[in-house]
């Protein structure tokens, strides 16, 4: 009778221990996780500007001067066939640039960001602050659904009031010179005004008023720069990127299988850093957190299971 009462005792704690095991429950998995930091790397910084429904092959000697001289004369990675994602709106594609997954994962397939997944793969901004909550990021955006469903949640400071681009530029600025709301260290802004004129008239190097937005924008991004490098000269160690969602043709960019709709720019720049080579490997929307996160010297091992892209440092 012992034996029978010692096997259904252990029967019982048995039973007990495998209903307390939620088979959903991932509390253990995420503290198998670790962040590690370079202290040689953690105080970069990084400015990314994002320009909406930019069409690659606008760009010519005639066309956004800066654009090209910085391609053609600094130390980038440069790529003008830039693959967007399998849907191309704007939602899936800033939600993979922000995210560092395809759309597959993240799950934004349109521009309601219905039923995002962001919860499994937020913003690489969320693994910053993870590794330093003294690093300080913003997100400055024309489009505020960016800012509403996504990166609010991630940087310190994102506004959900409207702005137009010349408004963007001005609040980027005021970051960067000004440390006003904030001192930051990495920005992400996001110019829409070029994919509105593309609605508009035209993705089109044909099309005047496509064009003269474009070296508007252009323009914007060449002010920028010279902050940022002056910035450099005072010491600070700054990587500065530009990239956009998609191109365009006619006045849509819906056509997945157009190149002119499923390709786009994607510039990267440092005086020193060693890149992939832009004639050898061709970047996707997914490499833009994993670039940022190996320049800040940041590993996370979850971002690193979770995400699609590759960062295009070398060293």
């Amino acid at each position: 009778m012992r034996n029978y009462r010692y096997l259904f005792s252990s029967f019982f704690i048995a039973m007990l221990l495998i209903l307390a095991c939620d088979p959903d429950d991932d509390s253990s998995d995420e503290t198998n996780h670790t962040i590690t930091v370079d202290d040689t790397k953690i105080d970069r910084k990084v400015l990314i500007i994002g320009i909406d429904g930019f069409r690659s092959d606008v760009m010519n000697l005639t066309s956004t001067p800066f654009i090209n001289d910085l391609i053609q004369n600094k130390n980038t990675y440069s790529n003008i066939n830039h693959i967007a994602e399998g849907i191309t709106y704007s939602g899936p594609n800033w939600s993979s640039i922000l995210t560092g997954v395809h759309m597959d994962k993240h799950n934004v397939l349109n521009n309601d960001f219905d039923n995002d997944n962001y919860s499994e793969y937020p913003s690489f901004f969320h693994y910053i602050s993870s590794a330093d909550s003294s690093k300080k990021t913003a997100s400055i955006v024309n489009w505020i659904p960016i800012n509403t469903y996504l990166m609010s949640d991630y940087a310190d400071y994102a506004p959900l009031n409207y702005i137009n681009d010349s408004e963007v530029l001005e609040h980027t600025k005021n970051l960067l010179l000004n440390d006003n709301p904030i001192n930051t260290d990495v920005i992400f802004i996001h110019f829409d005004e070029l994919d509105a004129t593309g609605h508009a008239h035209g993705f089109s190097g044909d099309v005047q008023e496509y064009v003269d937005k474009a070296n508007q924008l252009d323009s914007y991004t060449s002010e920028l720069y010279e902050i940022i490098q002056n910035k450099r000269l005072n010491g600070e160690d700054w990587l500065l990127m530009v990239v956009s969602d998609h191109g365009g043709e006619g006045t849509s960019h819906g056509d997945a299988n157009n190149p002119n709709i499923n390709r786009t720019i994607f510039i990267s720049e440092h005086p020193s850093v060693e890149f992939q080579a832009g004639c050898c490997y061709f970047s996707s929307q997914a490499d833009i957190g994993p670039t940022v996160l190996n320049f800040l010297g940041i590993t996370s091992t979850k971002f690193d299971e979770s995400t699609d892209g590759y960062s295009i440092i070398l060293n």
